[in-house]
């Protein structure tokens, strides 16, 4: 079980239990004790958990949302798909907003187009930019370490100033009444005002998003195109769609 893997089944674990000792992650990870202490160090030091004498909880927030280093390793394959599909929109010569997110993270993989300027908040995203050599501006802000992300007024005061040709959003839920939602508030005004700002958006959702709802909305249905694998118990008459098997609905 890698790392990734691990922490994942870590944080589930102390979902159902409150907390959970040492030695029962040992025995339910198969894993030595000194990997699940050293596992649960680095989670501390990312403010994931807060360990007590013998076993470990979850800080306040992480029943919202996970980590960046474990969303990456979630639907790995339709995130790839998306990321691809995300990735073909983009044309030589634009100014492009990419959010961040383990979706719009794997779609810098594929971008193939020439002389772009790339906007982000994503912290992870810099490297994987630097490998291109793309033209990159990191807005400045705060980070919220969780996500990678930086955000806060100091983040919209610089998007005052910079419009884009096309921008692609990360989402935590879909939903046919309320919109487009995430778990922050902070990156919900984010990505509200880098809508307002775009001449075209696309979210990028695996199937999992659709019928989930968080605190935030950023978004209507009707302000963006949704980019996915599938639509999964869902009215696609609601949205404005792209799927990666070819079938979309963009009127």
């Amino acid at each position: 079980m890698i790392k990734q893997q691990r922490w994942a089944a870590i944080i589930d674990l102390c979902r159902q239990n409150t907390s959970v000792s040492v030695t029962e992650l040992v025995q339910l990870l198969r894993v030595s004790e000194a990997t699940v202490r050293r596992d649960l160090q680095q989670m501390e030091d990312l403010n994931m958990v807060s360990r007590y004498h013998g076993g470990v909880r979850l800080n306040d927030g992480q029943s919202e949302e996970p980590p960046m280093l474990i969303k990456s390793e979630t639907n790995v394959s339709s995130k790839n798909q998306v990321a691809r599909l995300a990735a073909s929109m983009i044309k030589d010569n634009q100014m492009i907003y990419i959010d961040a997110g383990s979706s719009t993270f794997e779609m810098l993989n594929y971008v193939r187009a020439k002389n772009i300027t790339v906007v982000t908040i994503g912290l992870p995203h810099i490297a994987r930019l630097k490998r291109s050599s793309t033209h990159t501006i990191l807005l400045g802000g705060t980070i919220r370490w969780t996500t990678e992300a930086v955000t806060g007024n100091l983040t919209l005061n610089q998007l005052d100033d910079l419009f884009f040709d096309v921008a692609f959003i990360g989402v935590n839920g879909i939903h046919e009444k309320v919109g487009l939602t995430t778990t922050n508030e902070q990156e919900a005004a984010v990505k509200a005002k880098v809508i307002a700002h775009s001449g075209k958006t696309y979210i990028l959702a695996d199937g999992s998003k659709f019928n989930k709802l968080y605190p935030s909305k950023f978004s209507r249905l009707d302000q963006a195109v949704i980019l996915s694998d599938e639509i999964v118990d869902f009215d696609p008459s609601l949205i404005r769609y792209q799927l990666t098997s070819g079938e979309s609905r963009l009127d």
